[in-house]
């Protein structure tokens, strides 16, 4: 349905019921995004479990192994 003609053919072809929940839909204000849920902080649980250690950085090791 690309133009207002169909669009208002579709609409008058509903059962009353159906033509009532479409008047409802367009009247209902649209409701908010739901928010995003909060990301864990992956920098404190590796603190938490590694402490201070510098792990490596195993893809580079990987690079540099493969590139010589």
């Amino acid at each position: 349905m690309s133009t207002v003609t169909e669009i208002k053919n579709a609409i008058e072809a509903l059962t009353p019921e159906e033509r009532a929940e479409v008047e409802r839909m367009l009247r209902e204000p649209p409701k908010p995004a739901a928010s995003p849920q909060k990301l864990p902080d992956q920098a404190s649980r590796r603190r938490r479990i590694f402490g201070d250690k510098v792990l490596p950085n195993l893809v580079l090791e990987a690079r540099e192994s493969e590139s010589a």
